[in-house]
């Protein structure tokens, strides 16, 4: 299964450090998610990293130094997917720069799963169960609901929302295609040796269809 990880949407003590060391470790999909940061505070946050770690880097706001950093791909938030036609426009230009450019986003409803109409690489699906690091985020369905949703499709859907190393089997036998950690690591005292842990069971299951 494919595993992500999604960065705290706060600074972290010693961040950099210990995702460099999820790196070593054989991480492949890292998002950053820093929704306060301005454009200038990210490019200094993502040079940080060596240009080797960088092309495993997906950001979620300010998309253009997906191109001037060489980063892996750019995820649309829900309301920059809905924005207007000029706007995917500028993706679309995105990936003729960059054929390899991946892009993702993220999905809360059933119904938009069975509805999708965008060559996404793959998609975020949340909360799937109960949230570890937000208050009152819970899902509004159930594991049977999401399994018949994603048999409708071939879509490649990530687990997000209160997945943690003990839940990665449930969301395989769900057809999920991934799970993504995000609260289960940053929350937790070590979170190289909590990937370490959700690694080694993800390279048990086979990626779903």
């Amino acid at each position: 299964m494919k595993l992500v990880v999604v960065t705290n949407a706060s600074s972290i003590e010693n961040e950099h450090e210990i995702i460099e060391r999820m790196f070593r470790h054989g991480l492949k999909y890292l998002h950053v998610r820093k929704p306060k940061y301005s454009k200038k505070k990210m490019t200094k946050y993502l040079e940080k990293f060596s240009k080797d770690n960088r092309d495993k880097i997906i950001i979620h706001s300010h998309h253009g130094l997906a191109l001037s950093l060489g980063l892996k791909g750019i995820h649309l938030t829900e309301k920059a997917r809905d924005e207007s036609f000029n706007v995917w426009k500028k993706f679309y230009l995105y990936r003729i720069i960059k054929p390899k450019l991946q892009i993702t986003t993220s999905y809360h409803k059933l119904s938009d799963l069975k509805k999708n109409t965008h060559k996404f690489d793959y998609v975020f699906f949340s909360p799937v169960f109960d949230s570890i690091s937000k208050e009152d985020h819970e899902p509004s369905y159930t594991l049977a609901n999401i399994y018949d949703a994603l048999n409708y499709n071939d879509l490649k859907v990530i687990a997000l929302g209160g997945v943690t190393a003990d839940k990665i089997s449930i969301c395989y036998e769900t057809r999920f295609s991934g799970v993504a950690l995000s609260g289960y690591l940053w929350e937790s005292g070590d979170p190289v040796e909590q990937f370490d842990k959700a690694k080694l069971i993800c390279s048990q299951y086979k990626m779903q269809s």
